[in-house]
């Protein structure tokens, strides 16, 4: 122990008698440690950790496309209890949606959301309310109302009143008892927006317009379900009990089970599946930075151990073994290392905030990310393992030395080895390489990015506002009455000063809300089960004309188009070069499978209009049907107003002519729709800078590790270099020994790295959009601009050379 503390304090010694070097070795590692540790802990928080219920065994159950594979995660309601009734691997299942409230009687209206449950998901989960009780599973029936509050609803708007169970709360104009609070902290689903309240799946269970409600269309696909293992049960024997439950739906309701099975999945593997591989590749991004920077510190320690050569053969003389000052020589870059870290740690916290307060990348538990025990953990094995891989190397050489050159003050032998020089090298070869990786896949996924923003949605998003409303059920429960609210409605907001046009729809392209329904053409009669499916959207009149989607064929629809009139629709180009190819579909009718109330009925098709991207610009148009919501109203829709100006400067002119109609309806959901867009490619421009960044940095250390090793090689050639200008050698031949010598590194660390780049550009190809992983122009610009910085870094060491007055240089021998 006595030696330990010994080889400690000689190790801080050396440190503090090198000021340069330690500064420049501590900030390499700060930069590669604190880059690993704020990745590291996202990847903990997202990907790691246990999903924050107590019950273990949760699981996704859902739908699984016999005929393709993929997954839908919607399941209906009936299917829903023919698999509760019949599956005996679970404890429990419970089904879960969203859905959003108004709040009346209490000042101003105020919207809440909320999650609509079955009473079960509670026993689920294994979470209980902090006051009062959960569910009962007798008020999943129809006529039961009745709420669990969040403990943020129960403080801000009940005052943290403990008396709170039993009173009641004024929801969209009916009355629901509160039955519990729920503990602090609680949300689910964890990667949703906090709800204010839960209420039960009897709410989904009774119809406002008096038809069936959607819980009994084993056809309506609009739930998520999750369960909870009996303990000892394996997800594969669920599996195999599921599949047969599946087969059994098949038979028994072909027209809307005939091609899907029934499949669950571990519920956090679910929930992070399409974050994993980002992850995953920006958590390999930065170990290949902490390699370049290793590599460079490594480069450092080895030209220290060359000019500490005569104070290592002193203590070999005195009796030093060469373990003994191996060992030191590893105290010392362990000490480096952990002095790295501790500056690594800190930038860590505030990239780690940073990262959890970028709400639009919609990566789950991303604001739940910290530097904890567990990344603490991490940054002290990635501090060992640095060490072990920058230190060991050079410690070794360090070690190994002739002791009668090394004590011969003078001599050129004391210079640096051959070896020396060729491992130094080969650290510079090995730091081009993964930085040129590096370079290559940032600039793929830049490419990438930029193919994406040039894509047209297919209307012009500029100046335009979006805004939700909601129509309770109790004032608003028959179709005409909606219909009539927005008729009213539309004109009004229309009259307001700088407005251009306005107009509603329900879904709202880029909101991630879509309504899928299956539809018939007329003529072509076909099983219900091979229906094509169609994406449907309501809209107000002047729609296309307000968000500037092209007409093709036909009229749009308009105030023609009433409940009373024949029944039309208007369809996108994708829908009608796949369904009448070659043909005019004007005048065709098809029947969509969607109804405000009794049975859906056909359609004429009206009009033909350009193609929409509706859910990410990079996926191509789906099949697409725009109904009059005159004839299907729904009950709540989204505005849309295009102005002359800021549309935010409307939004209060827009509120007071929504209270003239009705006072008790709150506007929620603002945003612009460029807004929306930016938001759908928020993950993938995360991705691109944060990689870029990473790549710059990397490129950056090789530069900096390429130039020590040049000005190094020049320092150890000053003799050499003089002798040759003593005989007659011009600068500029100077100038170009050097610099070749530097550049032939770098094109084998190039030609190493594009090696590397091509075998992994597969990890990147589901990242990317119009652009190949082997694309020959981001290689070559790549390369390209990785050449020019090795030029400049070598340039200068060269120039310093190419000056050496040969004179000075021979006087030193």
């Amino acid at each position: 122990m006595h030696s330990f503390w010994q080889d400690v304090r000689l190790g801080l010694r050396g440190m503090a008698k090198s000021p340069g070097f330690t500064f420049v070795a501590i900030l390499t590692l700060a930069v590669g440690i604190g880059a690993n540790t704020a990745i590291f802990s996202v990847v903990n928080a997202v990907l790691l950790r246990a999903l924050p219920f107590p019950n273990s065994g949760l699981a996704a159950v859902y739908r699984v496309d016999t005929r393709t594979g993929d997954a839908s995660y919607a399941m209906s309601y009936p299917d829903f209890e023919d698999i509760r009734a019949q599956c005996h691997s679970f404890d429990a299942l419970a089904v879960y949606d969203d859905t959003s409230y108004t709040l009346t009687g209490a000042g101003e209206p105020l919207h809440l959301t909320a999650g609509v449950v079955s009473a079960d998901l509670f026993r689920v989960l294994g979470v209980w309310p902090a006051l009062g009780r959960a569910f009962l599973p007798s008020e999943d029936e129809p006529g039961a109302r009745v709420v669990l509050l969040s403990d943020r609803m129960w403080r801000e708007h009940l005052g943290s009143d403990p008396g709170a169970v039993g009173h009641t709360l004024t929801l969209n104009g009916r009355s629901y008892t509160i039955v519990g609070v729920l503990p602090p902290g609680f949300q689910f689903p964890v990667d949703s927006a906090r709800y204010d309240l839960w209420t039960t799946i009897a709410v989904e269970r009774v119809s406002a317009s008096g038809d069936q409600p959607m819980t009994e269309h084993r056809g309506a696909h609009f739930l998520q379900v999750i369960a909870r293992l009996k303990p000892g049960v394996a997800l594969s024997q669920a599996n195999a009990e599921l599949a047969g439950i599946g087969a059994t739906l098949a038979r028994e309701y072909p027209d809307t089970n005939a091609h899907f099975g029934v499949r669950a999945s571990n519920a956090l593997d679910v929930l992070v599946g399409d974050v994993r591989p980002v992850l995953g590749v920006l958590l390999g991004a930065v170990g290949l930075v902490l390699l370049i920077a290793c590599a460079n510190v490594a480069n450092l320690l080895l030209a220290r151990a060359t000019a500490r050569r005569r104070e290592m053969g002193i203590r070999a003389a005195l009796g030093a073994a060469s373990s003994r000052i191996l060992r030191q020589l590893l105290t010392e870059s362990v000490l480096l290392a952990f002095a790295g870290a501790l500056p690594g740690v800190l930038l860590a916290v505030w990239a780690t905030k940073l990262l959890g307060t970028l709400h639009s990348l919609q990566i789950p538990r991303l604001a739940n990310a910290s530097v904890d025990w567990r990344a603490l953990l991490f940054t002290l094995a990635a501090s060992l393992a640095t060490a072990l891989v920058f230190g060991m190397v050079p410690a070794v050489h360090g070690a190994r030395f002739s002791l009668t050159g090394s004590l011969r003050e003078g001599a050129r032998g004391s210079g640096e080895t051959a070896g020396h020089a060729r491992l130094r090298s080969a650290l510079v070869v090995c730091e081009v390489s993964l930085a040129l990786l590096l370079l290559v896949g940032s600039g793929l996924l830049l490419h990438s990015l930029l193919n994406i923003l040039r894509v047209q949605p297919g209307f012009d998003p500029h100046g335009l506002i979006a805004f939700d409303l909601d129509l309770p059920g109790t004032r608003y429960g028959k179709p005409e009455q909606s219909a009539q609210f927005f008729r009213e409605l539309l004109p009004r907001l229309q009259s307001l000063p700088g407005v251009v046009s306005a107009s509603a729809v329900v879904p709202l392209p880029f909101s991630d809300d879509i309504i899928r329904t299956s539809f018939q053409i007329e003529g072509r009669p076909v099983p219900r089960s091979e229906e094509p499916i169609v994406h449907l959207r309501c809209i107000g009149q002047n729609y296309f004309r307000t968000m500037r989607i092209p007409l093709i064929a036909g009229r749009p629809l308009d105030s023609r188009d009433t409940r009373d009139s024949v029944p039309v629709v208007v369809i996108n180009q994708t829908l009608a070069r796949r369904y009448f190819p070659n043909e005019n579909p004007i005048g065709k009718r098809i029947e969509p499978g969607l109804a405000d109330r009794g049975e859906p009925v056909m359609r004429e098709i009206v009009g033909v209009v350009g193609d929409v991207r509706h859910r990410v610009l990079w996926r191509s148009p789906d099949p697409e049907a725009y109904v009059p919501y005159d004839q299907v109203s729904l009950g709540g829709m989204t505005l849309v107003v295009r102005s002359q100006g800021d549309p935010r400067s409307l939004l209060s002119a827009m509120r007071g002519q929504v209270r003239q109609l009705d006072a008790e309806l709150p506007l929620f959901n603002v945003r612009t729709l460029d807004e929306y867009i930016s938001g759908s490619v928020a993950q993938r421009r995360f991705m691109a800078m944060l990689l870029a960044i990473f790549a710059g940095v990397a490129m950056l250390l090789a530069a900096v590790g390429l130039y020590g090793v040049m000005s190094y090689g020049v320092a150890q050639r000053t003799h050499e270099i003089g002798v040759r200008m003593a005989l007659g050698a011009e600068s500029s031949h100077v100038l170009r020994l050097v610099v070749g010598q530097g550049l032939r590194l770098t094109v084998l660390g190039l030609a190493l790295g594009c090696l590397a780049a091509l075998a992994a550009s597969r990890l990147l190809s589901s990242m990317l959009f119009g652009v190949a992983g082997n694309d020959p122009a981001t290689f070559a610009a790549v390369a390209a601009l990785f050449l020019g910085v090795a030029l400049a870094a070598c340039y200068i060491p060269a120039l310093r050379a190419a000056r050496v007055d040969p004179l000075v240089a021979l006087r030193h021998e």
